[in-house]
């Protein structure tokens, strides 16, 4: 299964239709409940999430594939150190794969790149990469040679910037984790009620309805399988705040879009593409 469970709504108040809040013990114990029965076994996490890798660490096992995010970088706060308290919160000697959160700061400090690969020579990590934003980034740092192991970028049926990249990715051996696929909840959200800084992408949230009512699909449905059928995707990035919204995830990805119904969503455009980052929802 594709799915890989975010966490940062574990650690934080998160997404702008997040109504839940952060699961309760309890609640989590449901989540992983699930997510066992269903063999999944990936998850996405950060220093930056408050405490959900210590959360992570409690409920998961040696067998749990863990992928988390460093950043911010100084003095006080240097990558070992970073790495020292992931380690320690997730309970383990070894993770998945690590990744710098901002690639600017990869940029701006290439040296980091030789640290993070001498923990992957020492069996610490198992891959190593970046968390991007824009595809300018990814093309800067394949120029640099900074060639990952795992990408993670942010895809929907509107936001299908990095699409022309996917290939290239995996013709360099790229494992792919996607998030961001539901536009923080955004989908979900009735268009009527959307706050006006949303206007830009009203008649777009409106063709998507359009499709999903003529396909007799929820929201749901229609904008996880459209990411979920891309081939070149190996995992998508879910954040999960309830057991019944991981129930539903896992009724969703059942459900089988038709060619036709990906090329009518190819067929969206949105002029300002800018409002689908969530920095400018602001």
């Amino acid at each position: 299964m594709k799915i890989a469970l975010g966490t940062v709504q574990w650690g934080l108040e998160y997404g702008i239709s997040n109504t839940n809040g952060i699961p309760s013990k309890n609640e989590l114990n449901s989540i992983f409940s699930i997510a066992n029965k269903a063999e999944i076994g990936m998850f996405d996490t950060a220093v930056q999430y408050g405490n959900a890798e210590k959360r992570l660490g409690e409920n998961t096992t040696s067998n749990s594939n863990i992928v988390t995010k460093i950043g911010s970088f100084s003095e006080s706060n240097c990558l070992e150190d970073q790495l020292d308290s992931s380690f320690k919160n997730l309970q383990r000697e070894n993770i998945y794969a690590c990744l710098f959160h901002n690639s600017n700061e990869l940029y701006e400090n290439k040296h980091l790149w030789k640290e993070l690969i001498a923990y992957k020579k020492a069996g610490k990590i198992k891959k190593i990469g970046y968390s991007l934003y824009a595809p300018l980034e990814l093309i800067t740092l394949l120029e640099e040679g900074l060639v990952p192991d795992l990408v993670q970028v942010p895809y929907s049926i509107l936001d299908r910037k990095f699409e022309p990249y996917f290939e290239l990715l995996k013709e360099k051996g790229v494992e792919i984790h996607v998030r961001s696929v539901f536009l923080q909840g955004l989908y979900f959200m009735p268009i009527e009620e959307l706050d006006p800084i949303y206007a830009d992408i009203r008649q777009s949230l409106k063709s998507v309805q359009l499709i999903r009512e003529r396909n007799d699909l929820s929201v749901l449905e229609l904008a996880f399988c459209y990411v979920a059928q891309n081939k070149f995707i190996d995992y998508v990035v879910l954040g999960i705040e309830t057991a019944q919204q991981l129930e539903q995830v896992i009724l969703a990805s059942e459900k089988k879009l038709s060619q036709k119904t990906i090329e009518e969503i190819k067929l969206i455009q949105l002029e300002n593409k800018a409002i689908l980052n969530p920095v400018n929802w602001k």
